[in-house]
């Protein structure tokens, strides 16, 4: 069971290359011209004096294809030390994010050792900024290492000022320690880990949380959408209609999307089947779900990340291959990869050869592309 949570909560962490970010802001789209297609490093669109946007559009126009899909994974470490191995890891398939749990920390001082060594791979390797993240909410306490995570019912009735306080000091503490990312506020009202039945209460915390970690440049991500019930159950099944949902736990999201969206979070989606909109995927392999709903009618514009590949594509019955290609064109934008290292190269060329035979198109890919590098360039400094 404590593998099964830790790889079903692998909400992952990546740190910004370029240091810690900054304010979060929505843009309007970029005007420069598409023919400018010169390479550009990292470092040379961060400096330019221009909108997050902008930045965005440049880096989607100049990176190779090869940089693309590394950003489209997100992918777990193994050990308390960054070595030689893993730097190739990160090289090779320019990767996108990176998540540490309980398993990669030991003390403060390791845990810095191990972003930094994160941080500077990119930098001297050329790569885009990564994501490092934890899921901050289910870290084992460690009192040299981390504060307690109150427990979530308790840190509810205790109202949003005890939320507020202990947003802003575990944010405080994540970024000394290297991260940008908390990977798992739980919004749902439905699961072990919720912090109330009440929907609108649960979307006032969770907004809360997220305005005090990107107040202190870390960015969160919202499990699960969309809800209605335990989500933390693959495989489950959920009859239930639209509208149900939309008085339940999509009440939620959709408020969240209007108040949190210059704070850019992440939004989760896992393998719970809700038969009344699709009979034959789960969210994560869903496109009336994820395209159709949550972007194009719920407006939500950010990035949208599975949970564990491998717990997916199990549940979904298929390959690892196969469910990586499929949630990116169902709307999903990036993949996690908790434990295995081989599957890391099987997603790589999977989603390579994917994008080389128009299984997934350049527009496809170039979408993901631009909302995760939008993403971090509203937090870069």
């Amino acid at each position: 069971m404590k593998q099964f949570v830790k790889r079903l909560a692998c909400g992952v962490l990546a740190i910004a290359t370029m240091g810690t970010l900054v304010g979060c802001s929505r843009e309007a789209p970029s005007t420069t011209a598409s023919s400018d297609r010169a390479p550009v490093g990292y470092k040379a669109i961060a400096a330019m004096n221009a909108s997050a946007a902008e930045k965005a559009d440049r880096s989607v126009r100049t990176m190779s294809r090869e940089d693309k899909i590394g950003q489209l994974m997100f992918i777990s470490l193994q050990g308390t030390t960054f070595d030689e191995s893993q730097k190739e890891l990160i090289r090779k398939y320019r990767i996108g994010g990176i998540l540490l749990d309980h398993d990669n920390m030991e003390s403060k001082e390791q845990v810095r050792a191990f972003t930094k060594g994160i941080r500077d791979t990119a930098n001297t390797s050329s790569l885009m900024p990564l994501f490092i993240a934890m899921n901050r909410e289910r870290m084992q306490y460690r009192p040299s290492l981390m504060l307690p995570w109150t427990d979530p019912k308790l840190l509810s009735k205790q109202g949003l000022d005890a939320v507020s306080s202990l947003a802003t000091r575990t944010a405080i503490e994540m970024r000394d320690l290297g991260f940008n990312l908390n990977l798992g506020i739980m919004v749902n009202t439905h699961s072990f880990y919720s912090y109330t039945s009440d929907v609108d209460r649960a979307a006032r915390i969770g907004e809360t949380i997220t305005k005090r970690y990107a107040a202190n440049h870390v960015f969160t991500g919202y499990e699960y959408f969309p809800g209605g019930a335990d989500y933390t159950v693959p495989g489950m099944k959920l009859d239930v209609s639209k509208e149900t949902l939309m008085d339940d736990d999509g009440r939620i999201f959709a408020q969240l999307i209007g108040v949190t969206a210059d704070e850019h979070p992440m939004i989760m989606v896992n393998a719970v089947k809700v038969t009344s909109i699709d009979a034959n995927d789960p969210v994560s392999l869903s496109k009336p779900i994820i395209t159709d709903w949550l972007r194009k009618e719920l407006g939500f514009e950010g990035v949208v990340i599975t949970d564990d590949i491998e717990v997916g594509a199990a549940v979904a019955g298929m390959s690892i291959e196969d469910y990586a290609v499929r949630t990116i064109n169902a709307g999903s934008d990036m993949v996690i990869i908790c434990k295995h290292t081989k599957h890391i190269k099987e997603v790589h060329d999977a989603l390579t050869k994917a994008v080389e035979n128009g299984t997934i198109s350049e527009a496809r890919l170039d979408e993901s592309v631009r909302r995760i590098m939008l993403m971090k360039f509203s937090n870069d400094q």
